[in-house]
C-alpha cells in the first residue's frame, strides 16, 4: 500500500510538473536603454458590390526607449511621427521644412511591471504640443495656401478632439503600443483556449459600446530560442446595435406619421442589413527579452445592407528592429 501511495505520488508529481512547464504567463522584462523601432506598413483595401474602390498603403516609424526603471513600474518612451503635421504637408508641401520642431510627438508611459498596464504621464504635455503644433500649422496654411484652410480644419477636427483628454489620448494612441503590451498579465496553457469578452466601442459609432469576445491561444513555441506565436481573435458582437438602429428607425418613421407598411418595411430591411468584423492577429514573441518581433494584424469589416455589399480588409504588418 505504501508502495502504491509513494509512486501515485510521483505520478502526481510528475503531472503538475507537466502541467507547470506548459503554462506561460508573460510580463516586460525590459532593460534601461532598450531600444526598438517599430515599423508599420498599413495596407487598406475596399470593395463595394465587388468593384475595387480603395487600395492604398501607408507607412509609419514608431521608436520605443525605456527611459527609467524602479521597483514596480518601467517608464517607455514612446516617439511618434506628427500626424497632424503629415496630412498637413498635403496642402504645403514645405510645411515639414518651416517646422523641424513640431515633426515628432513624445509619449511617456509608465508601465506597470507586472501586469503591463499603461499610464500616459505626460498627456498635458502632449496635448500642449499637438495644439501648438495646429496652431503654427494653420497660421502657415493662411499665410501661403489660403484657399487650402478650409479643407486642412476639415482634417484636423478629429485630431483636436482626440487631444482634448487624457482618456481620449490614449485611446488614440492606444495602436502603437497595445500590440506590445497585449502578451502581458494573462496566463497561457498550451493546447488551450483563452477567452476573455468585454466591453468595447462600437466601430460603427464611437458613442455606443458593443461586446467584444477575445481567444487567444498559443502556437510555434520554441523553448531553445525563447519564441512562440500569439495568435489573437477578436469577434465583435453587434446583435444589440442592430436592434438600436431597428428601434431607432421605427420612431422616426412613426414621428413623422408613416403607415404600418412603412415601418414593416424599414424594419424589415434593417433586419437584412449584414454587418461582421473581425480581427485576426498574430505576434511573433520573443519571451526571453519580452519583445515582439513580428505583428501581423488582420481587419476585416463586412456589410451588406439595400445600399449594396461592402467589404473592407486593413492588414498591418509591424516589424521591429
Amino acid at each position: 500500500m505504501a508502495k502504491y501511495l509513494l509512486a501515485l505520488t510521483f505520478l502526481t508529481c510528475s503531472y503538475c510538473l507537466v502541467l507547470g512547464q506548459t503554462e506561460y504567463k508573460f510580463s516586460p522584462k525590459w532593460k534601461v536603454g532598450d531600444k526598438r523601432t517599430a515599423v508599420k506598413e498599413q495596407r487598406e483595401t475596399e470593395y463595394i458590390g465587388g468593384e475595387l474602390v480603395e487600395d492604398t498603403t501607408i507607412y509609419l516609424d514608431v521608436t520605443m526607449i525605456v527611459l527609467k526603471e524602479n521597483k514596480d513600474n518601467f517608464i517607455l518612451q514612446v516617439i511618434y511621427e506628427n500626424v497632424a503635421l503629415r496630412a498637413a504637408i498635403n496642402f504645403y508641401d514645405k510645411l515639414g521644412d518651416e517646422l523641424t520642431d513640431y515633426q515628432n510627438l513624445e509619449l511617456k508611459y509608465r508601465i506597470d511591471k507586472q501586469t503591463g498596464n499603461a499610464d500616459l504621464d505626460n498627456w498635458k504635455e502632449a496635448q500642449q504640443f499637438m495644439n501648438e503644433s495646429l496652431d503654427q500649422i494653420n497660421s502657415i496654411l493662411e499665410e501661403k495656401v489660403p484657399d487650402m484652410v478650409g479643407f486642412a480644419q476639415l482634417a484636423f477636427a478629429p485630431i483636436e478632439e482626440m487631444f482634448k483628454s487624457k482618456e481620449n489620448i490614449e485611446a488614440y494612441m492606444s495602436g502603437g503600443i497595445e500590440y506590445l503590451l497585449f502578451p502581458y498579465d494573462k496566463t497561457f496553457v498550451l493546447g488551450d483556449t483563452l477567452s476573455i469578452t468585454e466591453m468595447c466601442a462600437n466601430p460603427f459609432n464611437p458613442m455606443d459600446s458593443i461586446n467584444l469576445t477575445t481567444m487567444t491561444y498559443l502556437t510555434n513555441v520554441d523553448e531553445l530560442k525563447n519564441t512562440c506565436n500569439i495568435n489573437s481573435t477578436q469577434i465583435f458582437d453587434l446583435t444589440g446595435f442592430k436592434e438600436m438602429m431597428k428601434s431607432m428607425m421605427g420612431k422616426m418613421t412613426e414621428s413623422y406619421g408613416a403607415a404600418d407598411s412603412t415601418r414593416n418595411k424599414a424594419a424589415k430591411e434593417i433586419d437584412s442589413i449584414e454587418l461582421d468584423i473581425t480581427d485576426l492577429t498574430v505576434i511573433t514573441f520573443d519571451y526571453g527579452t519580452s519583445w515582439p518581433i513580428k505583428v501581423v494584424q488582420t481587419r476585416k469589416v463586412y456589410a451588406n445592407d439595400p445600399k449594396g455589399k461592402r467589404e473592407k480588409t486593413v492588414l498591418n504588418t509591424v516589424t521591429m528592429k
